[in-house]
């Protein structure tokens, strides 16, 4: 084992050129989050440039945000549109993987379908769907068979009558090893999101929360290291963030959590004004206008910029994320 762990000097040399060369030459590659706003270089007034680094092989980032702030939202929206990539690259080798503990299998298909369609999640929620709409859907869960977005979690049709598995890390480990080989032929597992930690049953029972968490954010961060993949994962924001005159979580914001800045790569915090203020009142520099104001937060970025924010637009209807910023977005159709 010892050899496994020691590294001569000939090895350190040949290791590190092709681990660098790999990301030269495009064979290793940091994902985006995939917004204009976020992802290029933006001039501050003292001149220095503000972007999100890419996430490459083996980092964890994290994603904080109270109930109802847009964590879930921002995850299923960057796991999706990162696989409509690989969709559009012919990539059906690489996929991405959400595993969830919020929702059923079923819930997530369809606030995929309503991002798909314009269809509102609330009207298929309420079965208020006419046939041309209708047929839209079922259009979109066609094309839905060739995009390489998995889901772990649980389901509504696949009920047996007997106790639902518990999902633990190890779980989530076994169920990457199975895809890599699933059906005899070889996939690569870029991305997988964790919706969210809070919710992840415990192996054996710790001590406290605080440690069975932290025990779970260093054994998903060996997972991504071990399979080569990128985590993300979502943290609920402890109850103390609401009562703060702008509640905007930071990095130290996790519930019943101690190591998110030591384990993760990247973290992101998310915030909704119009969750606390009413329309026209001040937040910050802004004005709340609208239920699809949020500010992204990046808190932490390992080898990049970080502490800085960016306002933009997200519609939880059809979880459509924008990066417009606030004086270019017209607000007068919100509900």
């Amino acid at each position: 084992m010892s050899k496994i762990l020691v590294h001569t000097p000939g090895e350190v040399s040949a290791q590190g050129i092709a681990y660098l060369n790999a990301r030269r030459d495009g064979t290793t590659y940091g994902i985006p989050l995939g917004l204009d706003s976020m992802d290029k270089p933006q001039k501050t007034n003292n001149t220095e440039q503000e972007f999100f680094v890419p996430v490459w092989p083996g980092e964890m980032v994290t994603v904080i945000g109270r109930p109802g702030n847009g964590k879930t939202g921002l995850m299923m929206w960057w796991a999706r549109s990162w696989a409509k990539k690989l969709q559009e690259r012919g990539e059906h080798n690489r996929l991405v993987l959400y595993v969830t503990y919020e929702q059923t299998i079923e819930e997530l298909t369809a606030f995929q379908l309503a991002a798909e369609t314009g269809v509102s999640i609330t009207d298929m929620a309420m079965g208020q769907v006419d046939a041309e709409a209708w047929a839209q859907v079922e259009a979109a869960a066609a094309r839905r068979l060739t995009l390489p977005l998995w889901f772990m979690g649980h389901s509504d049709q696949r009920r047996s009558g007997q106790k639902r598995p518990r999902m633990t890390t190890e779980s989530i480990a076994e169920a990457l090893q199975d895809i890599q080989d699933w059906s005899g032929e070889r996939r690569e597992i870029d991305m997988v999101f964790v919706d969210y930690l809070q919710r992840m049953p415990f192996v054996g029972r710790p001590e406290s929360k605080v440690i069975g968490h932290t025990d779970q954010l260093d054994e998903l961060k060996n997972i991504g290291m071990e399979f080569g993949t990128r985590m993300v994962v979502g943290i609920q924001a402890k109850r103390e963030v609401d009562s703060r005159q702008e509640p905007i979580p930071t990095y130290d914001d996790g519930q019943w959590t101690s190591n998110i800045e030591q384990s993760s790569d990247g973290i992101f915090t998310v915030c909704r004004p119009r969750r606390y203020r009413n329309e026209g009142e001040p937040f910050g520099s802004q004005i709340v206008k609208g239920y699809q104001q949020m500010i992204i937060t990046v808190a932490k970025r390992k080898l990049g910029p970080d502490n800085f924010a960016r306002w933009v637009k997200f519609d939880p209807r059809y979880n459509e994320l924008d990066d417009l910023e606030m004086k270019h977005y017209d607000f007068a159709n919100d509900e």
